[in-house]
């Protein structure tokens, strides 16, 4: 049920987008739907790359967190980190949806940037509801 949730937020996010935002155009509802398929499945598939990615900075930051303020600013580092992989893995992964999918276009990589970043934000905070 989560899943079907996810989705159902996800299209209505990327519909919210198509409006709101110049450049990203998606033709309709059942487009938004395969677009947050596709941008799930892809994420989730790069999610064990980043997955690795987190292994070794978590390893990094246990080496150092020991040290007071240091330790801390890792820790910190670490979280910014995985989000600001998340949202540009998110944004190349939109800009593959959009070559891709016919009804969705978006006019160039900020756009994606814009909207990847937008999407992780809503994304950070739908298992809350």
């Amino acid at each position: 049920m989560q899943l079907i949730w996810q989705l159902l937020v996800s299209s209505l996010l990327l519909l919210f987008l198509s409006k709101f935002l110049p450049g990203f155009e998606i033709k309709d509802f059942k487009t938004s739907v395969i677009v947050s398929i596709l941008y799930g499945i892809f994420m989730a598939a790069s999610g064990f790359l980043a997955k690795f990615l987190v292994v070794i900075g978590e390893a990094l930051v246990f080496l150092v967190k020991w040290i007071p303020i240091i330790g801390d600013l890792a820790n910190l580092g670490m979280i910014i980190t995985v989000f600001l992989l998340k949202f540009i893995v998110g944004a190349i992964i939109l800009s593959f949806v959009d070559v891709i999918i016919k009804g969705f276009k978006m006019r160039n990589f900020g756009v994606a940037i814009v909207a990847a970043f937008i999407i992780s934000v809503v994304n950070c905070f739908l298992p809350m509801f």
